[in-house]
């Protein structure tokens, strides 16, 4: 089945005064800024957020919004999982992540699959150790951003200052509702069309660093981008000095064809089958358990050094789940989140009432049994309580159309937004 195209439902802003604020306040307009110009400006007095907190991101705001939008019943009735965009971009990356670790906590509330954000231990001592040039590298980011959207400096740069937008979006037999960050708006389009992403990147000097961008760094980006709608990136490429040399517009739909002239490239079909199947099988689990259960999937990669580089039960690439004992995790779902989601379930059992008992029309279905959908994801092995991103999944889907790379566009085609 084709992934459904996301529809934006709400959003909120946030600061470090005022951790929520339900509005576009937040929203930036994109500013061509003229090349080249300084990145490392502005570091000395960055504000940065606290990087020693594991659970960095509070589901509040995306209940929340839904609720002062006055669509949480409906919306929370007709979804399946709730979670922020990060997780939802870590899994679809998960089928060529042989290095990064990575964790989520989930609990089954009232019938839906919500997903809390967990750094695991060996990213959370990683960031909070980062100092001298990683420290500096690791601003540019926010330092592109703020170039992009008419900032000029005179003021300190908050990293906890954004705008994020609530999707209702789908995948395979699974409607998600998912909070993500927006970088900034195109100032013409209004909504996800009008929405821009913005990245920096080191110039490429040679087909090697080429290859690599288009392998791993196009995959990341992608499945940031695609999930909430945004269309277009605006890349910075940048020197080792931390000067943008040259601006690039990248359409988020096209990302695929830049890898696709690379042995075991990656592709969204594959991506979106294993996000698929993994939620299928989360979700079997789930049902399984006491209401109230909390679950840790772990996705722990014999390169990614996790836990002192152990692996789990000697594999290599595999999702774990674990159930956590009372007390282990706290509660991620607020008492207003848990009722908006009983309610919601109420309306749903009201609908499939009204239905004739022939299921919910709020939750349109392709007619498989999600319990008998099968355990593992991508079509891989399963043992137990692991799901393996085997070889199958990894097989490259080579695009008929294969484009020219980014490092190579004509300069007619560089900065542009529109």
């Amino acid at each position: 089945r084709r992934p459904q195209e996301p529809v934006e439902l709400a959003s909120f802003s946030k600061s470090r005064e005022v951790p929520n604020i339900y509005d576009r306040s937040r929203l930036k307009r994109y500013v061509h800024p003229s090349v080249p110009f300084d990145l490392s400006e502005g570091h000395a007095t960055f504000l940065d957020r606290d990087r020693n907190v594991p659970r960095p991101a509070s589901l509040v705001p995306i209940f929340e919004s839904l609720r002062v939008a006055g669509l949480d019943e409906r919306e929370l009735a007709a979804a399946d999982v709730v979670t922020w965009r990060g997780n939802f971009a870590k899994i679809l990356g998960t089928p060529w992540n042989a290095r990064d670790a990575w964790h989520m906590e989930a609990e089954l509330v009232h019938g839906v699959a919500v997903l809390n954000v967990l750094e695991p231990p060996a990213s959370l001592a990683r960031e909070s150790q980062r100092q001298g040039r990683d420290a500096l590298m690791a601003y540019w980011g926010y330092s592109f951003e703020e170039a992009c959207t008419g900032g000029v400096y005179d003021e300190p740069i908050d990293c906890l200052d954004a705008f994020c937008s609530v999707v209702r979006t789908g995948v395979g037999r699974h409607r998600l509702i998912m909070g993500g960050e927006v970088d900034c708006w195109d100032g013409e389009r209004a909504g996800l069309a009008g929405y821009v992403e913005l990245k920096t990147t080191r110039v490429m000097d040679n087909p090697s660093q080429v290859a690599r961008f288009e392998r791993d760094k196009l995959l990341k980006w992608w499945a940031q981008s695609f999930p909430i709608g945004v269309r277009r990136i605006v890349v910075g490429f940048r020197d080792d000095a931390g000067f943008v040399r040259k601006l690039q517009t990248l359409e988020t739909l096209k990302l695929p064809g830049y890898a696709a002239r690379h042995p075991r490239a990656w592709d969204p079909k594959t991506a979106l089958r294993f996000a698929d199947r993994l939620l299928t099988w989360l979700r079997k689990h789930l049902e399984q358990l006491p209401e109230g259960t909390r679950v840790r999937l772990e996705y722990e990669p014999a390169g990614s050094g996790g836990g002192g580089g152990r692996t789990v039960r000697g594999a290599p690439n595999e999702v774990r789940l674990r159930v956590c004992d009372d007390g282990e995790v706290p509660d991620f779902v607020s008492v207003e989140a848990r009722e908006a989601l009983r309610r919601a379930a109420a309306l749903r059992a009201a609908s499939a009432a009204s239905s004739g008992g022939r299921g919910s029309s709020l939750r349109s279905r392709d007619g498989s049994d999600r319990a008998n959908s099968g355990g593992s994801v991508g079509g891989a092995r399963r043992e137990g309580g692991a799901i393996h991103s085997g070889p199958a999944e990894v097989a490259s889907r080579r695009s008929a159309l294969k484009r020219p790379s980014p490092a190579s566009s004509k300069d007619e085609e560089v900065g542009r937004v529109g």
